[in-house]
């Protein structure tokens, strides 16, 4: 699964989001505004997003979050993914 990395100056309450692209690849915005440390973090919260499939979820983005939030983000199969950095 293909993932693009982008770097982009976001309001300080948002570390990261993440869009689902027509052609099965998902774009993530990342605050660079941030620490790296906090980027990392974020990029791992949305991958879990995308692992979960919760785009395609009918439960409310709310209760998706704490559900998320519930479980530890580290186990993350990383090996699935393609990751791009657009510059």
């Amino acid at each position: 699964m293909s993932i693009i990395l982008i770097y982009h100056n976001l309001p300080s309450r948002i570390c990261a989001l993440t869009h689902a692209n027509d052609d099965g690849s998902y774009t993530i915005l990342v605050n660079q505004n941030i620490c790296h440390k906090r980027q990392l973090k974020a990029v791992l919260h949305e991958l879990s997003h995308i692992e979960r499939n919760d785009f395609t979820s009918e439960e409310q983005a709310d209760l998706l979050e704490k559900m998320l939030h519930a479980h530890d983000e580290m186990d993350i199969d990383l090996s699935q993914f393609q990751f791009f950095i657009a510059i």
